[in-house]
């Protein structure tokens, strides 16, 4: 299998560069539509100290968005319902394929998704297959990062977002030129196991008819990017209008519950030449396998426990050598722990993306947030954590002494979808630790109201980060916080 295409890792100078390239590798017509693939985190432009994120999109429904999943419930398996899947993050070989007719770049890659599951080096921290991408119309959309579905080929017929065999008009679905019919360019690719395309029986209908190559096959994805319904396009970007387009990527819309899942899970239940197909569906714990409630979709309390827990993003900005889980520094409750070395102004976050929304709102009545941390980044010290706590000692500051997690120049404040915060933002060298271990690890418990955060509107609350006070553009000893955080919960 050819390796996944990822974008390199860039230096902060590199920064505009890589934003237009970005754009314009976003701006190509795709048929799986395609997530907005995000920046290294160690590249990106940062946003402002407090900058307010931009305000997620209404999320389409109406009478027909209903009745389609009422259809779905009631045409599943007991415990299941009925959804829809492309794919992303295809071989070399997939897009030499494809990518003459869909443009440069159009399956888009795995890494940098917008729930930023990747490393810095780029790799990925779960297997290819268990990527996936969820439509910001999905009724379970918010809090969706980290979420966990089982998933199946469902064999037939290829529904539109009406719940209705999807029609093919000249080699298009419904005659959208941004969602080609796949067999129409190229009907020769084989899968990875070389095997062919099984055909469309419906296709004289203008349907497609989908054979699953075992229905009963199951397969579990992890949510780790989004699909929008509306696409922002930036002038410049490939045949895009003066002043730039607003673009709807149909699949992503209401009306279905759409996934686009990696690549490598949609070639194990179906020719890739399909492009699109039926799935059934449902929610699990992402580590017993448990069904879990399709809605409100499930955000779990522990934010953070050898990797984020559903519902919750992991992000960095201004930051180097982050790892997303690290064998190399554990807790002392034995879970592996997330490390990164902030730059000045840099920081790190967990987001519950649009958890403002009733039935999710992490942190409504909620009394403390809880975390082990330590000084030391075991990714830069190459998994040594001696040395990495030795390295604190040089990096962290100048007053402190290695190993001590209230001597790094880091800050805490919550704040929610816009520009909301809580009250105040607790400095760390400020804060007792409730309890200390060996290894220089301090568990903090900061209260989410008076003498902690000062919160008085928890329920608007979706952002938990750590946040560097040094001086933007200060060099030498104190400029950097290297450190390493696990278990990290909302306490209520």
């Amino acid at each position: 299998m050819a390796p996944a295409r990822r974008r390199p890792r860039r230096t902060p100078a590199a920064a505009a560069a890589a934003l237009l390239a970005l754009l314009l590798a976003c701006a190509a017509p795709p048929s799986a539509a395609q997530p907005a693939a995000a920046q290294p985190a160690a590249a990106a432009a940062a946003p402002p100290l407090r900058a307010a994120p931009a305000e997620a999109a209404p999320r389409a429904g109406g009478a027909a968005a209903g009745a389609a999943r009422r259809r779905a419930a009631e045409e599943a398996p007991a415990g299941w319902r009925i959804a829809r899947a492309t794919y992303y993050g295809a071989p070399e070989r997939i897009a030499r394929a494809y990518d003459p007719t869909r443009g440069e770049g159009s399956f888009g890659i795995l890494a940098y998704g917008s729930c930023g599951y990747t490393n810095g080096d780029g790799s990925l921290p779960f297997p290819r297959a268990a990527y996936a991408a969820s439509a910001d119309a999905n009724p379970d959309y918010p809090g969706s990062c980290g979420r966990c579905y089982q998933i199946r080929c469902k064999p037939g017929l290829v529904l539109n977002n009406q719940g209705q065999p999807i029609k093919i008009i000249n080699n298009t679905f419904e005659g959208d030129r941004f969602r080609p019919y796949l067999p129409a360019i190229n009907p020769n690719v084989t899968d990875e196991e070389g095997r062919p395309w099984p055909g469309n029986t419906a296709e004289a209908a203008g349907e497609q008819n989908v054979v699953c190559w075992d229905p009963s096959k199951t397969l579990t994805v992890r949510i780790a990017d989004s699909c929008p319904c509306t696409q922002v396009l930036p002038e410049g970007a490939p045949g895009v209008a003066k002043g730039g387009e607003a673009r709807t990527q149909s699949w992503c819309c209401a009306g279905q519950q759409h996934f686009d899942i990696a690549y490598d899970a949609f070639q194990a239940l179906a020719s890739p030449v399909y492009g699109v197909m039926n799935l059934e569906y449902r929610p699990v714990d992402c580590d017993s396998g448990a069904p879990l409630p399709f809605e409100p979709g499930f955000v779990s309390k522990t934010i953070y426990s050898g990797g984020a827990r559903p519902g919750w993003s992991w992000q960095t900005y201004r930051a180097k050598d982050f790892v997303f889980s690290t064998q190399s520094a554990k807790t002392p409750g034995g879970n592996a722990a997330t490390c990164a070395t902030l730059t000045p102004a840099g920081g790190l976050y967990f987001h519950c993306r649009e958890c403002d929304r009733a039935g999710y709102r992490p942190f409504e009545g909620a009394r403390a947030v809880a975390f082990w941390l330590r000084a030391g980044n075991a990714a830069a010290a190459g998994g040594d954590a001696a040395n990495a706590t030795a390295a604190a000692g040089a990096n962290a500051t100048a007053a402190g002494a290695a190993g001590n997690a209230t001597a790094l120049p880091l800050k805490l404040f919550v704040r929610g979808e816009r520009d909301n915060y809580c009250g105040a933002e607790p400095r760390l060298p400020d804060l007792a630790p409730a309890e200390e271990a060996p290894g220089g690890w301090a568990r903090f418990v900061v209260p989410l109201g008076a003498g902690g955060f000062d919160c008085f509107d928890l329920g608007n609350m979706t952002h938990l980060e750590w946040q560097s006070t040094a001086a933007l553009g200060a060099d030498g000893p104190g400029s950097e916080a290297p450190f390493c955080l696990g278990d990290v919960q909302i306490l209520e």
